[in-house]
């Protein structure tokens, strides 16, 4: 699926091993690193959504056994980015981190993501560049942008904070697992 427009597509699995989520925290050399994130990465072109999300969650735990449950609806940020998730069932957990990629992998029990730690918000404002052609639209500089917000969650799981996209992730795929 495609949207109108200029986006990145991603692909994330949100692993399952016995009634836990599996998380990684990224290692030092990725993008947002030392972040707590799912196993996951950018969609090939002519790889399907499902399929990227697959080789990601391989190629950085080296995980198999490894059973769909759920898609989770896609979520597209306000940074151009579409992101596509699948909650899959892991029937072993004899992994080997890549640890170019990854630094460490942990479990949390589903249940936890039946309530935030915390929550926040953070508006979403359009701020157009100085050349940008007022006259050409009504009211010019005036014109009455809409503002977004964006809501932000936190879990705290012992020394690590699961935040932003991944949190979102983890509770509608709590929300879809507890049904």
């Amino acid at each position: 699926m495609k949207f109108l427009g200029e986006y990145n597509y991603y692909a994330v699995c949100v692993p399952v091993y016995k009634d836990e989520m599996i998380f990684e925290v990224r290692s030092p050399f990725v993008v947002q690193p030392l972040e707590v994130s799912f196993p996951g990465g950018k969609i090939e072109e002519g790889e399907s959504p499902y399929d990227a999300a697959l080789r990601e969650l391989k190629e950085e735990t080296n995980l198999d056994g490894i059973r769909k449950i759920a898609d989770i609806e896609p979520i597209v940020t306000p940074f151009n980015t579409v992101i596509f998730s699948y909650i899959v069932q892991v029937d072993n957990f004899d992994l080997k981190i890549n640890e170019a990629e990854v630094m460490e992998v942990f479990k949390v029990p589903v249940e936890f993501f039946a309530a935030p730690f915390k929550k926040s918000v953070v508006d979403v404002v359009l701020q157009p560049p100085d050349d940008f052609p007022y006259e050409l639209i009504p009211n010019g500089k005036s014109y009455p942008w809409r503002k977004g917000r964006y809501e932000v969650l936190f879990y705290k799981w012992g020394d690590y904070i699961i935040w932003g996209i991944t949190a979102r992730i983890a509770k509608r795929a709590y929300e879809i697992l507890k049904k």
